[in-house]
């Protein structure tokens, strides 16, 4: 839907989902919300997302090289090695939710590697300073020492992040919540997917439509990524 160069595919889909959302309307007085209205909602972002795609088509080469990934390599080592006699049946079990599960887990993996690469200049500060201290070298401050780490660091962490780290983040998260049969009702794509991607390709809409449907906390964490927008 996203590569079709003709925006009926996804308007007739933003239709189905403001009309879901329209007919779920809670009665007057009544105030946890549907799972119904839970889904449209899901979907309301959804469909953004896919919007942000069409006018991103990178992203949607990565997306596909990662599902390709998924659906070729990583399925046909599954089969082999647990599989058994009954393939289909072993693989209808991972369609409850595992292959969401494995790509927000990866999103957050990724989250981590992101923080600890943040963290190497002060590693390799005190690294230094350690070992000329053991070594007994010349002495030199930390404060020079940490400019120097720091000023070579940049452009290395550039030439990291060239590699994809952020896009391949990016990637994990909109194929979880694309291929998640119910994010309504996955905590892990709420929280690991829909949540880090509502500031970047959901309009304001569907962000309110999450905010009635989920926990105020969620929602709480929602507008804090926004800055409190």
């Amino acid at each position: 839907m996203a590569r079709d160069p003709s925006p009926t595919g996804r308007q007739e889909a933003r239709d189905r989902s403001d009309s879901d959302w329209a007919k779920t309307q809670p009665p007057r007085g009544r105030r946890e919300p549907s799972q119904r209205r839970q889904a449209a909602a899901t979907d309301s972002a959804t469909v953004d997302l896919i919007d942000w795609l069409s006018e991103n088509p990178s992203a949607i080469e990565h997306i596909q090289k990662v599902g390709d990934l998924l659906t070729g390599s990583v399925i046909s080592t599954l089969d082999e090695r647990f599989g058994g006699s009954k393939p289909r049946e072993a693989r209808r079990i991972l369609t409850d939710h595992f292959w969401c599960d494995l790509l927000v887990a990866l999103a957050e993996g990724i989250e981590e590697f992101s923080k600890a690469v943040d963290r190497i200049p002060e590693y390799v500060t005190a690294t230094i300073i350690k070992s000329r201290n053991d070594e007994r070298s010349s002495p030199l401050s930390e404060a020079l020492v940490a400019l120097a780490v720091q000023t070579a660091w940049e452009p290395i962490k550039n030439m990291i992040r060239a590699t994809g780290v952020e896009e391949l983040q990016r990637t994990c998260r909109i194929l979880a919540v694309l291929i998640c049969p119910a994010p309504e009702d996955h905590a892990a794509v709420q929280n690991g997917a829909l949540l880090p991607l509502a500031k970047e390709g959901m309009l304001e809409i569907s962000r309110e439509r999450l905010e009635q449907v989920f926990p105020a906390e969620w929602v709480r964490r929602l507008r804090g990524d926004l800055g409190g927008a």
